[in-house]
């Protein structure tokens, strides 16, 4: 392991994954200021990994491992830790679909800066939730915030700002099977900014980076895996800069091995860029271990909300059944 520069002042450091690489010991600055030494271009704070990996100071499972290690200290001291900011947060939502009460007086939130897991059984009203969050859906009644903004006082220039603020991760990618990668991720610039071309190429080919598709910008849906697919949906999400960022589903229909890998990757894109991030999901009880948060909602309410090591012992029935997968219980499954 290389030698810690004890010597250096970091406190003003704008490379974040650099510094808390270096007050770890894993690199010195000097192995920081040699790498960026040998770029010819202004490189983005955010891919400094990339580029200690490029100069062989780091190795890319090396540097994985000590970000999601460093993400794994943080969700335990989450749970010690004064709550933060309120992102977006509910008041008493009622949402009533088909004669069925999806929400029921819903009150929530979902904590600035960290990862937020939205969780339980299907049908209990997690898609209808994000779809207020955002705004698509207004509901019955009760308020949603984004902020201090109440989404149903705005008016309808006021509510595509707000949207602009998100990006979402849709539960089967939903890229265009007629674009390639280039343009499925190019797709929001081009409709939602006045970039022009040689600025949102590289926006985008800087974000394929981030998520490991460096010279895929050619292929096509049908060439890609399943897990590349939701990378490349993940990229289309991440290249707008947002603050917020819906995941529905992100690891669906992908088998063990792959699930673990966009776990991976979304705490590796989390580590660098310290989104709001706001994930549906039934990877039960993988999830806990990627999140700083969990809301459990059953049957449109809420029935715990708090830390991820804090929800997991919970002693709820309903909790219990779900986490573990007991066939017999409260849910009735059969």
């Amino acid at each position: 392991m290389p030698p810690q520069d004890k010597t250096t002042n970091l406190t003003e450091s704008p490379w974040p994954i650099g510094e808390m690489l270096v007050k770890a010991g894993q690199i010195s600055l000097n192995h920081v200021e040699a790498a960026l030494a040998h770029q010819s271009k202004q490189i983005e704070p955010d891919l400094i990994g990339e580029i200690l990996v490029r100069e062989g100071i780091i190795s890319q499972p090396e540097l994985m491992a000590f970000l999601v290690a460093k993400f794994f200290e943080e969700r335990k001291e989450y749970a010690a830790q004064p709550l933060p900011p309120t992102a977006i947060r509910f008041a008493g939502v009622e949402k009533t679909l088909d004669g069925r009460k999806v929400l029921d007086r819903v009150d929530l939130e979902i904590p600035q800066g960290k990862i937020t897991a939205i969780i339980g059984v299907s049908g209990g009203g997690k898609s209808v939730s994000l779809k207020h969050m955002i705004g698509l859906m207004a509901p019955d009644r009760g308020q949603v915030f984004v902020g201090d903004q109440e989404l149903g006082s705005l008016t309808k220039k006021q509510l595509l700002r707000v949207r602009e603020r998100f990006s979402m991760l849709f539960q089967g990618s939903a890229l265009f099977d007629s674009m390639n990668v280039f343009d499925n991720v190019a797709f929001p610039l081009r409709e939602k900014t006045r970039h022009d071309p040689e600025t949102i190429a590289k926006m985008v080919r800087k974000t394929l980076a981030q998520v490991g598709l460096s010279g895929m910008d050619a292929k096509f849906p049908d060439e890609l895996s399943g897990g590349m697919m939701k990378r490349v949906a993940l990229a289309r999400a991440l290249v707008t800069q947002p603050e917020i960022i819906l995941l529905d589903e992100p690891t669906a229909g992908l088998d063990p091995i792959i699930e673990n890998a966009i776990h991976h990757l979304i705490c590796d894109t989390f580590m660098r860029a310290r989104y709001t991030m706001v994930i549906i999901s039934h990877a039960i009880p993988q999830i806990f271990n990627w999140c700083h948060h969990v809301l459990v909602l059953h049957e449109g309410k809420i029935l715990e909300s708090g830390p991820s090591v804090v929800v997991m012992e919970s002693q709820h029935p309903v909790i219990k059944q779900f986490i573990n997968g007991n066939l017999t219980g409260p849910i009735k499954v059969i």
